[in-house]
Formats: structure tokens, sequence, C-alpha cells
């Protein structure tokens, strides 16, 4: 079952810089801390897909004071670092997910968040693995779909084919997954999904920055990757024939939603799926979950997502002090305004109460487990 949105990412954090005059002449950290807060407003509202809407349900006002507390402490902003954190706490004003800034010399390889929003993860126990609770329950853990999963996860699917088509019942743990790649995903669906599912395309705001931004987002995101250059290729040709302002399609959607029909249609698949996800799923996560419900054997368990998902595809951009990336969203979802994400997150079928800690946490496994077996 392959995904029709591609390349979206999200990450944060920093390193420390100096915060004093380095030598004559150049400005302080203060000084290109608030050059870089006064530049947003105008810039987000050209470009960025969310920022009209963001600023028009949360309010000029209240976007406008976020703006004057960041020029306040910016001020007294003695590092980089600072700046940085005084920043994205401006843009917490605007939405919760999907706008980020990030030192100059960032890549998307630059750091392994554990948070949710597209960062690539490295630690052993943010690794994706199957897990065998019993000769019915399969347990398949995925902490991310960030692009460099995808051939763990690949493999993973493919190594474990027979077994897992031997086992009715699947959890798959979602919690705290921080996105990434819609098309890393695309095993597990493709394993998972026999019925036809309707997916939403995302349209593109065709600006001069945007353009940019776009164009270069295969080098810097999945350098080498022929698939990304022919799909970014063909977009970038659409949005620069656009008038300026103007959304477009991906030139490869046809309708604002397409029925997409699954790959290895004879395939056996399980009986029974729980999807265990939180409030750490989020982006491509979430566009996992809304796939995965549509299918007639899934139901999702826990509490609800991150809503970081109507607005997405984001591209860097150099503020003017030089010391910073802004990432912004170019793409946003046709299913607006009729069925939003980031205002509520996805739901759940089943709630499951908040853990109190990683034991109770461990412990939803098996109590979905048990459900899942003593069903008839």
């Amino acid at each position: 079952m392959r995904s029709l949105a591609r390349f979206g990412c999200l990450l944060i954090f920093a390193v420390a810089a100096a915060g004093q005059l380095a030598r004559a002449g150049e400005p302080s950290v203060a000084e290109n801390c608030k050059r870089d807060i006064v530049y947003l407003p105008d810039f987000l509202i050209a470009n960025d897909t969310g920022a009209a809407d963001n600023r028009k349900f949360r309010g000029e006002a209240v976007i406008a004071a976020a703006q004057e507390r960041a020029l306040r402490d910016a001020s007294s902003a003695s590092t980089d670092e600072a700046c940085i954190e005084i920043i994205q706490t401006f843009f917490s004003a605007w939405r919760d997910g999907h706008l980020e800034v990030v030192p100059a010399d960032w890549t998307p390889n630059s750091n392994a968040s554990a948070g949710a929003g597209d960062a690539p993860t490295k630690s052993p126990e943010r690794r994706s693995r199957i897990t065998w609770l019993s000769n019915k329950t399969a347990l398949l853990t995925f902490p991310t779909f960030f692009a460099s999963e995808a051939e763990t996860i690949r493999t993973l699917m493919a190594e474990n084919r027979q077994r897992l088509e031997r086992t009715p019942h699947w959890i798959i743990d979602v919690r705290d997954n921080n996105g990434g790649s819609d098309d890393t995903y695309a095993p597990i669906t493709d394993a998972v999904i026999e019925n036809p599912i309707m997916m939403a395309g995302v349209e593109f705001l065709a600006t001069p920055a945007n353009v940019e931004g776009t164009a270069g987002v295969c080098e810097w995101w999945a350098p080498g990757d022929k698939g990304c250059l022919e799909s970014i290729g063909r977009l970038v040709e659409a949005m620069r024939a656009a008038k300026p302002g103007t959304y477009v399609p991906h030139p490869s959607l046809t309708d604002v939603v397409t029925q997409v029909e699954p790959e290895d249609k004879g395939r056996k698949r399980p009986t029974r799926v729980a999807v265990l996800t939180d409030r750490g799923c989020g982006s491509s996560c979430e566009q996992f979950l809304l796939a995965m419900q549509q299918s007639w054997n899934v139901k999702l368990f826990g509490r609800r997502t991150a809503g970081a998902l109507d607005y997405s595809n984001l591209r860097p951009h150099k503020l003017p002090s030089g010391k910073r990336l802004v990432l912004y969203a170019t793409s946003r979802s046709m299913r607006l305004p009729h069925l939003p994400v980031d205002a509520v997150g996805v739901l759940p079928d089943v709630f499951l109460p908040l853990p109190a800690g990683a034991a109770e946490r461990e412990r939803e496994i098996d109590r979905v487990r048990v459900l899942l077996e003593q069903s008839r």
C-alpha cells in the first residue's frame, strides 16, 4: 500500500555558540536574535502553508504578544542556543508542530531526537524490531519512520514474513514514533491492509522561496535518492509554472482523494491488528494511522496523537542573521478544512489511560495481547 505524500521532516535542538561580540563590528547574539524574530512573521505568512490559518485560529493578538515577549527575551540572549529556545517558544504560539528553528549548519542527520517529528533514531532501544509474545501474537515495534530506518523495516518484514503470516494477531507499537517518510512504513501497510482505502493528497504553495527550498530538498534530505529526484523534479516544474501564492497538487495526483488498492492481494494477512499509539506519534506516524484505521482488521488503542500533519513537507530557509534555519511547511493536506488532524490528533478506537510509569506502559502491551487472544 503506497502512500501519496513524500518527504516531510521535523527536528529541533542546536549546538551552543559564543554569545558576546566576537570581533568589532559584528552584531551581538541578542541583535542577531531580534533580527530573526522581526523577520519571521512576514516570511511565514508569505510562505508557510499553515501560518495564515494558525494566526486566524490562534488570534493575531496572541501572535503579536508572543513576538513582543520573544523580542524582550532576545535582548538578554547570550548564546545562539538561547536564541533558538526563544524562537521555538515563539513558534509555539503559531502551532505545535512542523515549524522549527535549527542551527545554520544543521542537516537531517545532525542528531537523533527521540521526540515526535521526523528525526533519525540511532539508539538500540529505538530501533525497529519484532518480538513473538506467544504463538498467536507478534509485537512489531516501530519507534520511527525516518528514512534511515526504511531498509531495516523492509528487511524485518521480508525475513519474518512466513512466521508473521502464521501469526493471527499483531500488536504494532508506534507510541513515541517521531514520523519521517511515508514510504518507510509501506512494507507494514502492505502486510496488513487487504481492502482498498481512500487517501487524501497534498497541495504545495508556489512561492519563490518554496520553489528554491523544494528544488534542493533531495540533496539536503535524501542524497542520491533517484525516486526523490524524479518526484521532486516534476513538482518543482509545476510550482514554477504556477502563479506565485497559489497552490498546486503534485503532478502525480489526479483527484483530491485517491483510492489506493492493496498490493500483493494473494498474501495472508493477520486476522486482527491492534495499533498502540499516543501523543508521541506525529507527522508520518499519523499518516500511517489514517491508512491503518481504514483496514477492516485494525483497531487503534491508546491516546490521541500529536496533531502535526495538516501542514507538512518542511523546507529549510536561512534567516537574516545567517546563524539559523527555519524549517517550515510548504504543503497542506487536501483533507482540509473538512478533516483536520492538527486540532485534536488522530483519536484511538479504544482509549487507554495515560500510564503512570515505564512498567505500566509495558503492561499496555500485555493488556492488548489478552484482548486479542480472548477474542473470537
